[in-house]
């Protein structure tokens, strides 16, 4: 991937991220790191970059939390340590867009889309912490 490409797809993720911190997330923001969260599980159990079962479960309660506040009362926010886990995603996230094969960012993707379609998949295969 044109390293270009791949800070642009960084630094949208941060601005997520950071406006969640600040209290002035988004939906789409919020939907964009639930992607992230699992583009980077499929890029890892390709064998590019690592997180653990335990970080994904995290990342994840983090991400449905800040969804389910977020709708219910319309401010977008996350705690400091839901922060923190989720800044640990995306900084795998970014070595990932930097240093993994296309082919292998593409493959995610495709398979990121068909789940959004509601295909099955099962949880990515992820390391025990």
């Amino acid at each position: 991937m044109p390293r270009s490409e791949a800070d642009k797809l960084s630094l949208h993720a941060h601005c997520a991220l950071q406006a969640l911190r600040d209290g002035h997330g988004w939906m789409a923001g919020t939907q964009s790191l639930a992607e992230v969260l699992i583009l980077t599980a499929y890029v890892a159990e390709a064998g590019y970059g690592q997180i653990t079962r335990e970080a994904w479960l995290q990342s994840e309660l983090a991400i449905n939390g800040a969804f389910a506040e977020g709708q219910a009362t319309g401010v977008w926010k996350l705690d400091d340590a839901s922060c923190e886990q989720l800044a640990g995603v995306v900084c795998v996230h970014d070595a990932q867009l930097h240093n993994t094969p296309l082919g292998i960012l593409a493959a995610a993707s495709e398979r990121l889309e068909r789940l959004k379609t509601g295909e099955v998949d099962p949880m990515p295969r992820l390391k025990r912490a």
